[in-house]
């Protein structure tokens, strides 16, 4: 079991981050909002993204990127190996919240993608 977070299952290209947002499905729980796409890769790709209308200060959307980071590397084998899929996780929340709530919202929100019919 793999429990590293390497930078080719980073999504970095600005171009496909557009496709999936206008173009990806959508699915929201708590506060967290993830967009899916079928990948172009052989691997699951993710991007985490923190508003700046929501949380101002850069200090505390890059602290919960990285709580987001380390939540999706503990959880990741969770995710079937059969359909890649690109993700965009968007956290909705208006504060910092502590670790173990964004893990349980982070847990509930997966179950809810792994019961939604894909498309």
């Amino acid at each position: 079991m793999d429990q590293s977070f390497p930078p080719d299952e980073r999504l970095k290209s600005p171009q496909r981050i557009s496709e999936i947002y206008t173009s990806g499905t959508k699915l929201k729980h708590s506060f967290f909002l993830l967009f899916s796409l079928a990948g172009e890769e052989e691997q699951h790709r993710i991007a985490f993204a923190v508003p700046k209308r929501k949380i101002a200060s850069a200090v505390g959307r890059n602290r919960i990127k990285r709580k987001l980071r380390e939540i999706y590397r503990l959880h990741k084998e969770a995710l079937p190996e059969d359909l890649p899929q690109d993700f965009i996780l968007l956290y909705l929340g208006s504060a910092d919240s502590d670790y173990h709530k964004l893990e349980k919202a982070y847990l509930k929100l997966w179950e809810k993608w792994h019961n939604a019919p894909k498309v």
